[in-house]
């Protein structure tokens, strides 16, 4: 057989990882899993790991109620509720034929190419704006001499 020019790295790794895998499952395989002893410790395991997996679940619940923060299953069961309802509005609402859509001029003081020139001439309603009130005048101000005297209190 004659090697490739590139040969594939990860397929090279694939066929190591195949080798490696039939190796250990054709050896301990068959001793091992038919085994009393093995059946006990798979048996304590998963039994320990669903314990444990409990125990996680129920801390993190206790956390996301004293934070106020939903947990992923009220998250996903607010998410199904949402979707439902939507569904409903969907089948209730008419089915709305889908528009192509209009196609904006760009906003310009010229009326569009295809209005009619008398179209064109006719006066919009357009709003007048008030120019800005000037502010009030203020009297001149007050000699120095009346400024300066003070009043006292009795």
């Amino acid at each position: 057989m004659s090697r490739p020019a590139n040969p594939d790295p990860f397929k090279m790794w694939r066929d190591a990882l195949d080798q490696a895998e039939a190796g250990i499952n054709s050896m301990a395989g068959d001793r091992l899993v038919q085994s009393e002893d093995f059946a006990k410790f798979l048996n304590q395991y998963s039994k320990i790991n669903v314990g444990v997996q409990q125990v996680i679940e129920k801390t993190l619940t206790r956390i996301f109620e004293r934070l106020d923060i939903p947990s992923r299953r009220q998250l996903e069961a607010q998410a199904a509720t949402l979707q439902r309802i939507e569904d409903k509005l969907d089948q209730l609402l008419p089915a709305r034929e889908k528009a192509e859509p209009q196609v904006r001029l760009p906003r310009t003081r010229k009326p569009p190419p295809d209005v009619a020139p008398e179209a064109a001439a006719q006066p919009t309603l357009q709003l007048q704006h008030k120019p800005a009130a000037k502010p009030a005048t203020r009297p001149a101000a007050k000699p120095a001499a009346k400024v300066a005297r003070k009043r006292t209190r009795p």
